[in-house]
């Protein structure tokens, strides 16, 4: 890792374009009968705490000055898609609408925003824009990975922190975040013995609020850089989710697994 302090890139002007899509689609959503923006401006909040985070990954990891430009890009317009989703669909389920990631792709193109920048930045953005939310990635080149990668990394570390604020009290917006049952007392074994194998549920198999639980404790394994894993650790964000399983002989496995592997990181980061 680099230990330099770099300049990062200014992206600004970027940051006013974002600014004034965002308020556009949010007035959208005001003039129709019934809309409520709250949901719209939770994803600009995000925005903005994932581009946080990614200015940190960028600057601790050292990233090369046009890879660095690029992955801040990314982070900025990763879900651009939500927007016109939540206006159309009244939903942020891809699954019930379509693929934010492909859809925020084709906005950023409609929209002009990459107007300015050099080809490769053009295509490093939007490959990382599609692939942001993937359950996996395809194989890909340097340094498609490294920024695609600084994405989905910081869009986890937000994640993190918003459903440890919202799985601790009722979700007013449950609809639109989260599709699975609450049911306190009960889980999928299935999801279980994925994370004890070492891999990462997939959304799709998820049916209560439990396996979300596991799965977010499952992505300390699932951050590409040093420094995101550090950030998780020291946030206590998944150790507060992970304290809402039930105390069952049952679940004790998984829950003494996922503390371990904290603590490896922790041991690792110093």
């Amino acid at each position: 890792m680099n230990t330099a302090s770099p300049v990062l890139p200014d992206i600004s002007r970027h940051e006013a374009w974002f600014a004034a899509y965002a308020a556009r689609e949010r007035e959208k959503e005001c003039r129709r009968d019934g809309g409520d923006p709250s949901p719209m401006d939770l994803k600009l909040h995000h925005t903005m705490q994932v581009l946080a985070h990614a200015r940190a990954i960028v600057a601790q990891e050292g990233l090369a000055s046009q890879e660095g430009r690029a992955a801040l890009l990314a982070a900025l317009y990763h879900d651009t898609g939500r927007f016109p989703q939540y206006v159309r669909w009244r939903t942020f389920s891809d699954a019930e609408s379509e693929n934010h990631g492909y859809l925020g792709v084709r906005v950023v193109k409609k929209e002009h925003f990459l107007a300015g920048e050099p080809p490769n930045i053009h295509k490093w953005v939007l490959t990382a824009i599609a692939l942001h939310n993937r359950y996996a990635l395809p194989a890909l080149p340097e340094p498609y990975l490294t920024i695609t990668h600084a994405v989905r990394d910081a869009d986890k570390l937000d994640i993190m922190r918003i459903m440890a604020q919202h799985l601790s009290r009722p979700i007013p917006t449950r609809d639109v975040i989260l599709r699975v049952q609450d049911a306190p007392q009960l889980w999928s074994q299935s999801i279980v013995d994925t994370v004890l194998s070492g891999g990462i549920p997939s959304y799709h198999d998820l049916r209560y609020v439990n396996d979300f639980r596991i799965l977010l404790g499952s992505w300390i394994q699932d951050l590409h850089f040093t420094s995101s894993k550090k950030t998780c650790v020291a946030s206590g964000f998944l150790q507060e989710v992970l304290k809402g399983l039930p105390s069952t002989p049952e679940l004790q496995p998984v829950t003494a697994y996922l503390l371990n592997e904290f603590s490896t990181v922790r041991n690792l980061c110093g």
